[in-house]
Order: C-alpha cells, then sequence, then structure tokens
C-alpha cells in the first residue's frame, strides 16, 4: 500500500514537471510555425504585414495547402480593414473553405474590411456564423438575416441545412431551427425552394418545429399549398395542443387554397372541446370560403352556444366574411339585441353592417345600442345604421342624441351617418349647429360643418 502511494507521488511530480514543458513545447512550435509561414511569403514583421504593399503576398499565402497559413493570412487582411477591398473577392471564396477556422477568419475580415460595392456581404457574413459549430451564434446570425426580410434570399441553402439538422442530443439547438424557419417566412416568396424540406419536417420529432413549420409555410407563395393535407392531418391528430392551433391557423392563412379544408374546419368548432382550437377553426373558415354555406350554417348556429368565447369567435368569423352572412341576419339581430358579452355584440353589428341593406331588420336593434354602456358598441351601432342605409324616426332622434356622446369616436360616428344618410331633419340640423359651437375636437368640428353644409336648413 505504502508502494502504491509512492508510486502516485511519483506519477504526480512528473506530471507537474511535464505538463508546463509540453505547453511550452507546443508554444515554441506555433511561434516557429508563424515564423515559418511569414518567411515563406517574404513578410518579414507584423508591421510590413499591416501594410498595403502585403496584400498580394497575403493574397498567395490564402491559398496554401497548410489551413494555418490560410487562417493567418485572412486574419491579417482583415487586421488591414477598408483599404484591403481588393481582398474581398478571394475572402469570399474563403468562407467556403474546408476548415472552420478559416472559414471564420475569413468572415471576421470581410466584417472589417467591408464593401459598399458588394450588397451580398452581410448576407455571406451571416451565412457563414449559421454555420457556427456553437447554436448559439448560429441562432443569432438566423435571427439577424430574419431582419434583412427578402434581401437575405441567398441564405437559403444554408437556412435550409440548418433546420434539417435535427440531431435529439442538442435540445437548445430547437431553437437555432427555430429561428432559421422564422427567418424564411420573412424572407416570403423568395425562401419557395425551403417548401420540400419544410414539408418533409411536418413530421419532426420537436413540436415546436412542427407549429412553427405549419405557422410559417403559408408565406412561401403558391408551391406551399401542397403541404395542405399534411397540415390538415396535424390539425386533427396531431398529440400536441399548441401544434394542433398552430395547423389550424394555418389553415387560414393559405385563404382559399385550403377550401378542401372546409368540411373538417366546421366539424372541429361545432364539436371540439378545446376553444383555443375552436378559434382558429373559425378564423380559418372565414378566410378559407367567406361565402360557405356550411360555414355561416355553423357559425350562425354557434351564436346561440352557453360559452360566451365560442359566441364571440362566431361573430368574428362572421364580421369578416362580407356580404355573404345575409342568411345570418337573423342570427346576428339576436345576438346584437340579447347576447350578454359587449364583444360579440359589436362583431354582430360590424357583420350586419357588411350585409348592407338586407340588415335593415337590424335597425330597432342598433338604434337601442346606440344607448349601451359599451363606447366601442355606441360606435359601430353608429357605423353600421351608416352601411344599412335605413332610418327611423326613432333612429334619427338617437343619432341626433349621440352627437352629445361624451366619447369623440362616437360622436364623429354619429355626425358621418347622418350625413351619408342625408338625415335632412330640423332637430339634426339643431343639433349640428350646437355641436358646431361647443365641439373642440377640430377633426369633428369640421366634419360637422361639412354635414350641415350637405343637408342644408330643411324646411319646418
Amino acid at each position: 500500500m505504502l508502494a502504491n502511494r509512492e508510486d502516485n507521488t511519483l506519477t504526480s511530480r512528473r506530471t507537474s514537471i511535464f505538463f508546463p514543458l509540453a505547453c511550452l513545447l507546443i508554444i515554441m512550435t506555433i511561434m516557429t510555425s508563424c515564423t515559418h509561414w511569414q518567411k515563406k511569403y517574404d513578410l518579414k514583421s507584423k508591421e510590413e504585414m499591416a501594410e498595403l504593399e502585403a496584400i498580394p503576398k497575403l493574397l498567395n499565402a490564402l491559398e496554401d495547402k497548410d489551413w494555418f497559413i490560410r487562417k493567418e493570412a485572412a486574419k491579417a487582411l482583415g487586421n488591414i480593414g477598408p483599404e484591403a477591398e481588393e481582398a474581398v473577392p478571394a475572402l469570399k471564396l474563403a468562407l467556403n473553405d474546408r476548415h472552420y477556422e478559416v472559414k471564420n477568419e475569413a468572415a471576421k475580415a470581410l466584417e472589417n474590411i467591408g464593401s459598399e460595392l458588394d450588397p451580398d456581404l452581410p448576407v455571406l457574413i451571416l451565412v457563414n456564423s449559421l454555420q457556427s459549430e456553437g447554436w448559439s451564434r448560429a441562432k443569432e446570425a438566423a435571427r439577424e438575416l430574419g431582419e434583412m426580410g427578402p434581401k437575405a434570399k441567398k441564405a437559403v441553402p444554408a437556412l435550409i441545412t440548418v433546420i434539417k439538422n435535427d440531431d435529439h442530443y442538442m435540445i437548445s439547438y430547437v431553437y437555432t431551427r427555430i429561428e432559421a424557419i422564422r427567418t424564411l417566412g420573412k424572407i416570403g416568396h423568395d425562401a419557395e425552394m425551403a417548401v420540400p424540406a419544410l414539408t418533409n419536417l411536418l413530421s419532426d420529432w420537436s413540436p415546436l418545429i412542427r407549429s412553427e413549420i405549419c405557422l410559417v409555410l403559408p408565406k412561401l407563395g403558391k408551391e406551399a399549398k401542397a403541404a395542405i393535407p399534411g397540415i390538415i392531418d396535424l390539425s386533427l391528430k396531431d398529440p400536441n395542443i399548441q401544434v394542433r392551433v398552430s395547423a389550424t391557423q394555418a389553415l387560414g392563412l393559405f385563404g382559399p387554397d385550403s377550401k378542401s379544408a372546409m368540411p373538417m374546419l366546421a366539424d372541429t368548432f361545432a364539436n371540439e372541446k378545446l376553444v383555443f382550437i375552436c378559434e382558429q377553426a373559425a378564423f380559418a373558415m372565414s378566410k378559407a370560403d367567406p361565402s360557405s354555406k356550411l360555414a355561416i350554417d355553423v357559425l350562425a348556429r354557434s351564436l346561440k352556444d352557453p360559452d360566451p368565447l365560442i359566441r364571440g369567435y362566431a361573430a368574428k368569423a362572421l364580421s369578416n366574411m362580407g356580404k355573404n352572412v345575409t342568411n345570418a341576419a337573423p342570427a346576428l339581430t339576436y345576438a346584437l339585441a340579447k347576447d350578454e358579452d359587449a364583444e360579440v355584440r359589436i362583431n354582430a353589428a360590424k357583420a350586419l353592417g357588411n350585409i348592407g341593406p338586407e340588415g335593415r331588420y337590424a335597425l330597432q336593434s342598433l338604434t337601442s345600442a346606440l344607448e349601451a354602456s359599451n363606447e366601442n358598441l355606441r360606435k359601430e351601432a353608429a357605423i353600421t345604421l351608416g352601411k344599412i342605409g335605413y332610418r327611423s324616426k326613432e333612429s334619427t332622434i338617437a343619432l341626433t342624441r349621440t352627437l352629445k356622446d361624451p366619447v369623440a369616436e362616437v360622436r364623429l360616428a354619429a355626425v358621418n351617418t347622418l350625413m351619408k344618410n342625408n338625415f335632412k331633419d330640423p332637430d339634426v340640423t339643431a343639433g349640428l349647429e350646437k355641436m358646431m359651437a361647443e365641439e373642440k375636437n377640430t377633426e369633428i368640428k369640421k366634419t360637422a360643418e361639412k354635414a350641415l353644409q350637405q343637408l342644408g336648413t330643411p324646411k319646418k
């Protein structure tokens, strides 16, 4: 046992002696190597390497078989700075060097030199960082490329390489892949070549990746519609709720291209228990086919659902479907008059306004809404009365009272409706004249003056 201790002590002493010697040997080797390559290209000192006359020699060194010499040459060119602009083409080629350290040094050199004559240079530098060995720098490079938008289109092949790197043992790299996917979306149609790779990754092991791809594909042009069947499948069957939400939302983002998904979307909205998915199903129906009778019927029936969220999603979707929702007018009128939720009533009013004159059956409910406690509902009721183009004595009186509303936007909406529908009435004129005298809002005052000029002074 004592012998073992003595052996261990001896080993420890040898290590303490030889380790510094080994380090010294490595340092001396590097210094010798530095000296060797400088002599090889007739570069006598660091000072000489910083002079313009050294550029041709450094360009030659940039093609050396030894990666260390190539790296040092790129570094030296970068140290010269903007005056070494003639080295930019060679340094751009060095970005494709087989050795990472050479590529990295070339990118740094290009950044130091810069080139206003080469608009692609910032993209190429970031592409080099995108291929970095560390996930953090690559993620930041992807984000910076995204800020360039379509100008970063030459980075698309490198971004595709990043997103296809699905190493299960690098969970942190998932966020780099996500940033690369988002950047493809910001590049837009010019990143169309990424569609096949993204479509294949709809089955990726990471739900974060699947979710992000769903939201990006609709931004990549017409070719991306080939992914719709796969997205429908995710919307129905993916085990992750967020992926299902994103997939359903994506169908809406595809617009009319996803019309084939309408039966599934209608069934989802009617029967799905998760309200987050129902919200996106309603949105998708309004965008995929605004004239769909199936969608309009499902949404109209849902205006009486016991859940206020479902009623709200239905009303909002119908308000986005334009004149197509005429058949839903009775259900919308009921919602406007009876619903306890202000947002439901506001969107019901918007939908009735989009119908136009066919929304006249809601005249009484809209008139009553001018007295609501919610200011946005009062404003929307006033706007909608202008859109449907019908009036009654009650609506005229109510709109005239609304000229005194405490909220400026509501007063402005009332003036515009009175003017638009040509409300020639002595009480209306008197109300507008009084507004002119008391109104402090310049825009409203000008609008009231215009209304008075248009309406004139009616006979009593």
